[in-house]
C-alpha cells in the first residue's frame, strides 16, 4: 500500500514538473521572439549561434525568420532525437516550434519594433538581457534553444574532452564578424559583441545556484575543541577525516563543513581562538541536498 502511495506521489510530481517546464518553455519562446523582433531585426545586428545565420538570411532574402528558423533547426532536432536524451529533445523542439510561430505571428500582427536612430546600444543591451534570460530558462529545465546548442551537445557526447563552450564562443564571434558583409557597417559587429557579452552574463547568473555557500576546512590535532563552535555556535554539522603531515609525519584531523556566506565573519572570529589550527575556505558554486542550520535550541 505504501509503495502505491509513493508511486502516485511520484507521478504527481512528474506531472507538475512537466506542466511547469512546459510553461517555462512557452515563456522562454515568447521572450526570445520578442527580443529578436523588437530589438534585433530592426537595428541591423545579429544574435548568437544559428540565430545569427537566421537573421542574416532574413535580411538578404526577406523571408520571415520564423520559417528560416524551422528549416534550419528541423534536421538538427531530428538527428538529436536518435542521439540525445528524449526529454532534452522534446523541450528543445517545443521551444523551436513556439519561437518560430511567435516570430511569424509578431510580423503578421504588426507588433511594434524598437528602431533606434542614434542609440542602438540600448537595443543590444535589452536583446542580450532577454536572450540570456530565455537561454538560462531553457538550460535550467535541461533543454536548449536549438541550433548550435544541439550541435554542441552531440559533439560533447562523442568528444567529452573537448572544450565545447570555447568552440561555441569562437563560432558565435566569427558569425558576428561575418555580419559585416550583410550590413556593411562596423557598428553591427560592436552591437553583436555587446549583446553576446550581456547574454553570457545573464545565463551565468541564472545558472548560478541561489544558495551561496562557503566550504571551510580546518586542519587541527584536537577537533573536539572546535566542535562546539562549529556545531553549537554556527549550528552546522561537519565531517572529520584523518590526516598526516607530509613533512612532520604527525597525525592530524581535517574538519570540513559548508557555511552560509554571511557566517564567514563569525567563523573567522571563532577561529582566532585556535592559533595552532590551519584554516582555509573558498566559495562553492552550488549546494544540493540537506544544507541547513539546525533549529534546535541545543545541538547535541
Amino acid at each position: 500500500m505504501q509503495t502505491n502511495y509513493q508511486e502516485m506521489d511520484e507521478k504527481k510530481r512528474e506531472l507538475h514538473r512537466l506542466i511547469r517546464f512546459t510553461l517555462l518553455t512557452v515563456i522562454a519562446a515568447a521572450v526570445s521572439s520578442l527580443a529578436l523582433h523588437v530589438f534585433v531585426y530592426p537595428n541591423d545586428f545579429v544574435p548568437l549561434g544559428l540565430e545569427a545565420v537566421v537573421t542574416m538570411l532574413q535580411t538578404v532574402t526577406g523571408v520571415n525568420a520564423g520559417w528560416i528558423n524551422l528549416a534550419l533547426n528541423a534536421p538538427l532536432v531530428v538527428y538529436a532525437f536518435f542521439k540525445l536524451n528524449k526529454k532534452y529533445v522534446a523541450f528543445t523542439l517545443l521551444f523551436t516550434l513556439l519561437s518560430s510561430v511567435f516570430l511569424i505571428v509578431f510580423e503578421a500582427a504588426g507588433v511594434p519594433m524598437y528602431v533606434a536612430e542614434n542609440e542602438k546600444l540600448i537595443a543590444a543591451l535589452f536583446a542580450g538581457l532577454m536572450l540570456g534570460t530565455r537561454s538560462g530558462i531553457m538550460l535550467r529545465i535541461g533543454a536548449s534553444t536549438g541550433g548550435v546548442d544541439i550541435i554542441a551537445r552531440i559533439v560533447q557526447n562523442r568528444l567529452q574532452f573537448v572544450n565545447i563552450e570555447r568552440i561555441i564562443s569562437v563560432l558565435c564571434f566569427v558569425l558576428i564578424l561575418l555580419s559585416y558583409f550583410v550590413y556593411h557597417d562596423v557598428n553591427c559587429i560592436l552591437l553583436g559583441i555587446v549583446q553576446m557579452y550581456i547574454n553570457e552574463k545573464v545565463v551565468t547568473f541564472l545558472m548560478k545556484d541561489n544558495r551561496e555557500a562557503v566550504k571551510v576546512e580546518i586542519v587541527t590535532r584536537d577537533p573536539e575543541r572546535i566542535r562546539d563552535d562549529v556545531v553549537t555556535t554556527l549550528r552546522h554539522s561537519a565531517t572529520i577525516l584523518d590526516g598526516r603531515g607530509m613533512y612532520s609525519g604527525k597525525e592530524y584531523f581535517v574538519v570540513f563543513t559548508v557555511l552560509n556566506l554571511y557566517q564567514v565573519a563569525e567563523f573567522d572570529r571563532l577561529m582566532k581562538k585556535y592559533p595552532d589550527a590551519f584554516v582555509y575556505y573558498y566559495n562553492v558554486k552550488g549546494v544540493y541536498g540537506n544544507f541547513r542550520r539546525f533549529r534546535d535550541e541545543a545541538v547535541k
